[in-house]
């Protein structure tokens, strides 16, 4: 009677298991949308970039009508800013008169770019948790919130110019230096050059609503529209640099528009906001029972 009674047990522990198998669900996706970093600038445009997802996702039923999730997603996010016309100015102290006096070696470094732009783009693999509710057990419309943590992978920005003039104007000599190149002061051709970035972690809330097709017996395709917003800072707070850093030895080296102030207007900083993950856009995925 024992091993009979142990072997019920056994078989129903079996059957109430592989049922709960059955109701959970692993799927694979895509999105697609606008995936930027938004931000507001003191001047210049701002473009909101487009990108998107592939994601892994695994579905726990609690009822037919209510489960919790996570899973792993791939991101890509990017925006950019530009410039038709942007110049700027600033005092520096030179070394240009060996020995010679503040008053004779302070100058005023002068830029001015024509067509900048500065594109950032970032890899980020997301990690989320949500709840999901649908209103029927097979096909019909659902829902789905959460929140992610994201992880940076890669990140860089690209800045681009059509021309670049850059002058010294030395007040103790009255002069103003346009064509000194080993100095640092010249016209510039074009130029198109790539730097890393360094971001923090995201933690973004998100939702997600649209439709269930039950396609085959445990195979479900969803297709939906979601949109998610990043409430933690990810990049340091702006520096106070110049978006052109000009050296003593007139080497001239271009700051992050992120971190560049406008040195003529009072140090303003060119991005006046914290930067954040956002994204709209649609998904598909296709679902089974496992």
């Amino acid at each position: 009677m024992k091993k009979i009674y142990l072997a019920g047990i056994a078989s129903i522990i079996t059957i109430i298991a592989q049922a709960q198998i059955k109701q959970n669900e692993f799927s694979i996706g895509i999105s697609g949308g606008i995936s930027t970093f938004h931000y507001s600038i003191t001047e210049g445009k701002y473009r909101a970039g487009g990108g998107g997802s592939v994601n892994l996702g695994y579905l726990l039923k609690i009822t037919k009508h209510w489960g919790v999730g996570t899973g792993a997603e791939l991101a890509i996010y990017q925006s950019k800013t530009i410039f038709n016309e942007y110049s700027d100015n600033y005092s520096f102290l030179s070394n240009s008169i060996p020995g010679g006096t503040t008053e004779q070696n302070l100058f005023d470094f002068r830029f001015s770019y024509t067509d900048f732009k500065e594109e950032q783009k970032a890899f980020y693999l997301n990690f989320p948790l949500f709840f999901q509710l649908q209103t029927k057990e097979y096909s019909g419309p659902y829902i789905k919130v959460g929140i992610k943590l994201g992880i940076p992978i890669k990140a860089f920005r690209k800045a681009r110019y059509s021309a670049l003039k850059t002058s010294g104007y030395f007040p103790y000599e009255g002069i103003e230096y346009t064509d000194l190149l080993d100095h640092g002061f010249g016209t510039y051709p074009s130029m198109t050059k790539k730097y890393g970035m360094k971001l923090n972690c995201s933690l973004s809330p998100f939702a997600e609503i649209g439709w269930k097709w039950h396609i085959y017996p445990h195979r479900y395709i969803y297709t939906g529209i979601y949109g998610e917003y990043g409430v933690r800072k990810i990049y340091d707070t702006p520096q106070g640099i110049p978006l052109l850093q000009y050296y003593n030895d007139g080497t001239i080296i271009g700051n992050p528009l992120w971190k560049s102030s406008h040195q003529r207007k009072n140090n303003v900083p060119i991005v006046s906001s914290h930067i954040h993950p956002m994204a709209i856009g649609v998904v598909i995925r296709w679902s089974f029972a496992l």
